[in-house]
């Protein structure tokens, strides 16, 4: 996991326009805000958590991910488990932006194949691939993906 200190961010309209050439769904398109009213940012972003075998996304990571500040769960003994890996994503489909709940293997394989938070500002395309036989966790495909330019 990176140091909060060394948190990197790329907007994620700039990062999708970077990699597709074009600019992206801007976020308050989808929020229907009054004429004139711009959007600045948003606080409150909703939770992206991938749970469903099957289940593709293609975002781009806008931010180093970094340990939540909400406490973890209190497992069944009473233990605290430690605080969730988040981080700020786009959706390339919708533009909406989520906080993405980051399962320990997608961090670690990113971790580990883009040292000093270099994925931070590229795409990648992130499939849910159901429990790993005999495994308490789950298997995801992670592919770093260009976006076409829409005609």
């Amino acid at each position: 996991m990176s140091k909060t200190s060394s948190k990197k961010v790329v907007p994620a309209k700039a990062a999708a326009a970077k990699l597709s050439g074009k600019p992206s769904v801007a976020p308050s398109t989808a929020l229907a805000l009054p004429e004139g009213v711009k959007l600045v940012r948003n606080v409150s972003l909703p939770s992206l958590v991938m749970k469903t075998e099957g289940e593709s996304r293609t975002l781009v990571i806008c931010e180093a991910m970094h340990e939540s500040r909400v406490p973890g769960k209190k497992d069944a003994n009473g233990v605290q488990e430690k605080p969730a890996t988040v981080c700020t994503v786009g959706d390339t489909e919708t533009g909406e932006q989520f906080m993405y709940l980051v399962p320990a293997v997608v961090r670690d394989n990113l971790v580990q194949s883009y040292p000093d938070d270099d994925y931070v500002g590229r795409c990648f395309h992130i499939t849910h691939m159901g429990k790993a036989e005999g495994k308490r966790y789950s298997n995801f495909r992670i592919l770093e993906v260009e976006v076409a330019p829409q005609s």
